[in-house]
């Protein structure tokens, strides 16, 4: 048998409130521990939604990116073909002169002691768009002489309609082959801006 004695006085015990210290405590730890899971989870989420996108993202670039080729490709032709109508509009409207005519001019200022390898008369487009077009002539061949390469570009050289098309031909090189066979090499370049005086 168990005796308890209060020997306080009703007026000297101290009241403890509603809520008790070890109620406040786990109450805090409680909220803590929720706010933390609470921003872990919404993280989460964000990551998820933005992970999500990305590949959404992904999806759609794998499949707009032939189509984005195709039209980079397409834009590139058209552009091509802007150039050959204007170069084609130029010819036209008598701006050059027609290539059999020339091909026939450069043709009769051979001499005959010339035989050709290669005649080559056209337009030489610049890669880069900041350099323009040229109208060009080249030829090369064998020469049964040290000086017939010479006289045939001088006899090309004086003849308006070849120095109309391609300006001023040059002789690039010549060069012995074996006893009095010599190769050489003409060019003559014009731009298209240019005018021919």
């Amino acid at each position: 048998m168990s005796l308890q004695v209060d020997l306080l006085k009703k007026t000297e015990r101290r009241y403890q409130g509603i809520v008790s210290m070890k109620v406040m405590v786990l109450g805090s730890v409680g909220v803590l521990v929720g706010t933390t899971v609470l921003v872990l989870s919404l993280a989460g989420i964000s990551k998820a939604t933005q992970n999500a996108n990305l590949k959404r993202a992904r999806r759609e670039w794998d499949r707009v990116s032939p189509l984005a080729a195709v039209i980079r490709a397409n834009g590139a032709a058209a552009e091509t073909n802007r150039k050959t109508i204007e170069r084609l509009d130029v010819w036209a409207k008598g701006g050059s002169a027609a290539m059999y005519k020339i091909l026939r001019e450069t043709q009769g200022e051979i001499p005959d002691m010339i035989q050709l390898r290669s005649l080559r008369a056209g337009i030489l487009e610049d890669e880069t768009d900041d350099q323009p077009s040229y109208y060009i002539l080249r030829l090369s061949g064998r020469a049964l002489g040290e000086l017939v390469a010479v006289e045939a570009r001088r006899k090309l050289n004086s003849n308006r309609d070849i120095t109309g098309f391609c300006g001023d031909v040059r002789l690039i090189s010549s060069e012995r082959e074996a006893g009095d066979v010599w190769t050489f090499a003409m060019e003559g370049r014009r731009a298209q801006e240019d005018k021919v005086k």
